[in-house]
């Protein structure tokens, strides 16, 4: 007869993928996880794999959180020009708040060419961010918000790409200021 778990699955989860981005897939070891699951080895690989597919599980897991935040963030707006702006200011809010890279960023400079599963999961967050932003800038120039001139899917494109960069200029010139700055010169290149 199977034994019952006698720990909440999602919170032992969600401790892993704070470990995982806190140090890095490569600098936590299998003895980090048991130390701070309070699991043991067997439990941990009966629950959730090796480490590898607890670290998937654990970005997967992230992701799907930060998708509903951008889509949450999104709906405040009063017109899709203004929920792309929203998005944006929330993504730099969380990083400014939380004071910790971006998991997804982070992995991508550490996996993101040489492991395929992690590198597959973070090309379809990339591409559900891009198609998110490309669907309100269409809607934004359907509207008149936006040029006509504009293309939105080469402007989504632009506004991930510039995610790592406003983490990377907040990780090497740690000025919050010069944070906002670049968040809000990258709004004004949107509709300009």
């Amino acid at each position: 007869m199977p034994r019952i778990k006698e720990f909440d699955y999602d919170q032992k989860l969600e401790i892993a993928r704070n470990l995982f981005w806190e140090k890095g897939y490569h600098a936590t070891s299998m003895n980090d996880l048991v130390d701070t699951l309070k699991l043991n080895r067997s439990s941990i690989y009966d629950t959730y794999g090796n480490k590898h597919s607890l670290f998937i599980k654990c970005l997967n897991s992230y992701i799907l959180k930060k998708e509903e935040e951008y889509k949450a963030a999104g709906r405040k707006g009063n017109s899709p020009l203004e929920a792309v702006r929203l998005i944006i200011k929330s993504v730099v809010k969380n990083m400014v708040l939380e004071a910790k890279t971006c998991m997804s960023v982070k992995t991508t400079f550490e996996l993101g060419k040489t492991d395929e599963e992690t590198q597959g999961l973070l090309n379809q967050q990339a591409k559900n961010s891009v198609d998110l932003f490309s669907s309100l800038l269409q809607q934004a120039q359907e509207k008149g918000e936006l040029p006509e001139n504009k293309d939105p899917e080469m402007i989504a494109h632009f506004i991930v790409a510039s995610f790592s960069s406003l983490w990377n200029a907040d990780i090497l010139f740690k000025d919050k200021k010069l944070t906002q700055k670049l968040t809000d010169h990258l709004i004004s290149t949107i509709s300009t």
